[in-house]
Order: C-alpha cells, then sequence, then structure tokens
C-alpha cells in the first residue's frame, strides 16, 4: 500500500509539473488584485499569477493542518477517558475474581435444596 501511495503521488506531481510548465505564459503574467468595498477600496500591486497560486495552496494547507490538530486533541482526550474506563474495569474484574465461589454463589434458588451445615464447621 506504501509503495502504491508513492507512485500515486509521483503521478500527480508528474501531472502538476506538466501542466505548470505548458501554461508558463499564463502562471508567468502579472495581475493585480482590486479590492472595492463601498467605504474603501485598494489595489495591489501586479504579481505573478503562480504567486497567488502559491498562497493560496499554502493557506489551505495551513487551515487544513489546524483542522487535523483540533481532531487530533480530540481523538487524544476521547482515548484518555477510554483508558480511565479501562482500568476502572479492570480493577473491578480484579475485585471480582477475589471474590470466593460461595460469595458469588449467594442464596439458593426455590426449588433447591440448601446445603445443610454440619456441627464440625461450627
Amino acid at each position: 500500500m506504501k509503495t502504491f501511495k508513492r507512485i500515486v503521488l509521483a503521478l500527480v506531481i508528474i501531472f502538476l509539473v506538466v501542466v505548470v510548465w505548458q501554461n508558463k505564459a499564463f502562471f508567468t503574467q502579472p495581475e493585480s488584485v482590486k479590492l472595492n468595498l463601498k467605504v474603501w477600496s485598494t489595489k495591489t500591486p501586479a504579481i505573478p499569477l503562480y504567486v497567488y497560486f502559491l498562497a493560496f495552496f499554502l493557506i489551505g494547507l495551513l487551515i487544513s493542518c489546524f483542522y487535523a490538530l483540533t481532531e487530533r486533541f480530540k481523538a487524544r482526550k476521547v482515548i484518555k477517558g477510554h483508558l480511565e474506563t479501562i482500568q476502572k474495569l479492570e480493577e473491578q474484574v480484579k475485585v471480582l475474581k477475589s471474590l470466593t465461589v460461595a460469595e458469588q454463589a449467594g442464596p439458593p434458588k426455590e426449588g433447591e435444596a440448601a446445603t445443610p451445615i454440619s456441627p464440625e464447621s461450627s
């Protein structure tokens, strides 16, 4: 599976390099971004398009990393809770195993005769 992922990743990278190389004129063309709000307007200097593509890619990468970190922290908290539950249940199992058979059996059920107590045991 690891080699399959590496092959797919290599193919995607090769595809992206080919697309960028064939459209080199488009990606190197300088453009400016205009922001026109009713109260305020601005215009950036002309920057090549590949800078915009790279900036938005990195912003998306950072957002996904922060999202993954929050999910990891949530999962770690859930795992910690489950481990505490497991520890409590293991302690209960130890207590139950330490009980004798007589304590676990309890009182006799209806229809069963109780074992008589011999005078030697008193």
